[in-house]
C-alpha cells in the first residue's frame, strides 16, 4: 500500500470501502432472513454489519500505515499488527477476551504469513516491462509459435 498520501487518508479510503462491503453483507442477510422487514431491515436489523466492516477496514488501514510510519519499515510486520488490531475490533464485539485474543493471533499470523510470502502485494508490478515480458515469454511459450498447428 502507498503512503505517499498519508495513514489517515488510507484509512478513510478503506473504511469507506469496508462500509461498502458492509452494506452488501446486510443486504444478503436481510434476503436471507426468513422475516424480512422489508428495504429498512438493511440498516435498521442488519445495519450492524455496515459500521463493523467499516471500522474493521479502518482499524486495518490505519494501524498498517501507522505502523510503517512509525517503525520506518513496510514489511510483513505492519500487516501483523494490523491484523491483530482487526481481531481485536471482531473479537471485542463478541465481549469475550478469549475470543479478542484469539482472533487477534489468527490475523496477525494469518495475514502476516500471506504478506511474506508477496500475497498481499504484486511483485510482478515492480519488474521492468522487458522482465515481464521474458516471465511471460517462458510461462506461456514463444509468441511465434502458432496456436494451430496443421500436421498431416
Amino acid at each position: 500500500m502507498d503512503h505517499s498520501e498519508g495513514w489517515a487518508t488510507d484509512a478513510a479510503k478503506v473504511s469507506l470501502v469496508g462500509a461498502g462491503i458492509g452494506l452488501v453483507v446486510s443486504t444478503t442477510k436481510n434476503i436471507m432472513s426468513s422475516n424480512s422487514p422489508g428495504i429498512s431491515g438493511i440498516f435498521t436489523v442488519h445495519g450492524s454489519s455496515i459500521g463493523l466492516y467499516a471500522v474493521i477496514g479502518g482499524v486495518f488501514a490505519g494501524t498498517r500505515g501507522l505502523s510503517a510510519e512509525i517503525r520506518k519499515k513496510d514489511d510483513y510486520i505492519n500487516t501483523g499488527i494490523a491484523g491483530c488490531a482487526a481481531g481485536l475490533i471482531i473479537g471485542l464485539r463478541k465481549r469475550s477476551l478469549p475470543s479478542a485474543v484469539g482472533r487477534c493471533a489468527f490475523l496477525s499470523s494469518s495475514l502476516g504469513f500471506i504478506d511474506y510470502t508477496g500475497g498481499l502485494t504484486n511483485k510482478i508490478d515492480e519488474l521492468s516491462a522487458e522482465e515481464r515480458e521474458r516471465i511471460r515469454a517462458s510461462v506461456f511459450g514463444a509468441k511465434d509459435r502458432p496456436i494451430n498447428s496443421d500436421k498431416d
